[in-house]
């Protein structure tokens, strides 16, 4: 009879990867912002105030990742995903009971050091994952990294109950015993560092055989060389694709953090705001499956080339509304089709240009960079409230919703103006 073969465990990493992105789905930008409303007209926190708290979490984890990804390099990310997966758990449970600005930015800088929900990939999932593949990395990465949407896509709907129903306390807590059982204890039983620690050919894949079916290898665009991260530094394509993620992270992160407000302050409800958003990580699912199947056949700068148009197409549904509920579908499903396609640039770009070997160490040092600019966008600008579009002359109403509140909005309540049913009044001419 003839022998059946295993299954190749690299695709045992990718199941692992993709609940650890599912479990990590509530540290997401996206679901932070449907927090802002309730937790501002409770404790009278304001909006840009809150956000500080995201800046603070991607600052640490900022700081951490270059002492992070040498680790996973090192010893493999089971130990390492196992502890970060207890501790953003436990911190999010803790968002429950805080009542202190202080507190609540503390929780979110623990957060940071798990190098868990970060921007640009996680190093302790997408990095295991290329370690495992070569040939069928594209679809492999796809796979994985599609966790971070699929979590948000179904939690969302039921977060948002949850906070209309029992509040936002409860939402937290439940977040962050989502984090912990779906994390935990499975990357504590089936996270394993690399092929060669188990005695496995790349892929699965014995170099032998690998040689005589060229039709596996004729579209790979991935490098065969092991760079490290010394040698890596040396490079101008390096500081090239480090120039654009900087780029990159200051344009998504704002939109991720502010577009929610935008659409409830132009009179939408929280409800068709939280199912018109959902459609961004569904179509991310689909997108980013497909995009990591194109991978393996396009070149990575045609990718990101049409990532970077996608993602300004996406914007003409905001700019454009009409207060109407089409046009969140319609920016959540163009937004998500090109950030399907930008998840697979910044995943797939740096095993395939500099290898997988060193390959934490190399996102260590990236990751301070993309966090940081992504934590600048967040970060609430200051001045008058500055309008995304124009007032519309026809109606006398005001469509537009302020970038960030102004400084006379920091405190609870101050001032009619501040209160979202004021914005929305006839503008004063």
């Amino acid at each position: 009879m003839p022998r059946i073969s295993k299954p190749y465990y690299g695709w045992v990493i990718v199941f692992v990867a993709l609940m650890m992105n599912i479990a990590a789905s509530p540290t997401n930008a996206v679901v932070f912002s449907f927090f802002l409303a309730p937790m501002h007209d409770d404790l009278g926190w304001s909006r840009g105030a809150m956000s500080l708290a995201l800046t603070a979490r991607l600052v640490v984890a900022g700081i951490s990742a270059p002492f992070l990804g040498p680790l996973v390099d090192e010893i493999g990310a089971r130990v390492l995903g196992t502890i970060a997966g207890a501790i953003t758990g436990i911190s999010i449970m803790a968002l429950a009971f805080v009542h202190d600005l202080w507190f609540f930015y503390l929780l979110f800088a623990i957060s940071g050091l798990s190098g868990f929900g970060g921007p640009a990939g996680q190093l302790l999932t997408i990095v295991p994952v290329s370690k495992w593949f070569r040939q069928k990395r594209g679809r492999a990465l796809a796979i994985a990294s599609t966790g971070m949407a699929l979590g948000v896509a179904i939690f969302l709907p039921i977060l948002q109950s949850i906070i209309n129903g029992a509040g936002w306390r409860v939402a937290w807590f439940v977040c962050g015993v989502l984090v912990f059982v779906l994390s935990v204890p499975i990357c504590g039983l089936f996270m394993r560092k690399d092929p060669e620690s188990l005695g496995l050919p790349l892929d699965g894949i014995p170099d032998d055989v690998a040689g005589e079916a060229p039709r596996l290898v004729a579209f790979t665009r991935a490098t065969h060389e092991e760079w490290r991260v010394d040698q890596v530094v040396r490079t101008r394509a390096f500081w090239l694709i480090m120039a654009s993620l900087a780029l990159n992270g200051l344009v998504l992160q704002g939109v991720l953090v502010y577009r929610t407000t935008y659409w409830e302050d132009i009179g939408l409800s929280s409800n068709v705001v939280a199912l018109g958003t959902s459609v961004d990580p569904i179509t991310v699912v689909f997108s980013s499956l497909f995009f990591g199947l194109m991978a393996e056949k396009v070149a990575t700068h045609h990718l990101g080339l049409f990532a970077g148009i996608g993602v300004g197409l996406s914007m003409l549904p905001m700019l454009l509304t009409d207060g109407t509920a089409a046009f969140v579908f319609a920016h959540g499903f163009l937004w998500g089709f090109a950030i399907g396609a930008n998840i697979t640039v910044n995943n797939i770009i740096w095993p395939n240009y500099f290898g997988r070997r060193f390959l934490g160490a190399i996102r260590g040092v990236v990751f301070p960079v993309t966090v940081l600019t992504a934590a600048a966008r967040a970060r609430p600008s200051s001045g008058s409230c500055s309008t995304l579009r124009a007032t519309s002359a026809s109606s006398g109403s005001c469509r537009s919703r302020p970038s960030s509140y102004p400084a006379s909005c920091s405190s609870s309540r101050a001032s009619p103006v501040c209160r979202p049913e004021a914005r929305r009044r006839p503008c004063r001419q």
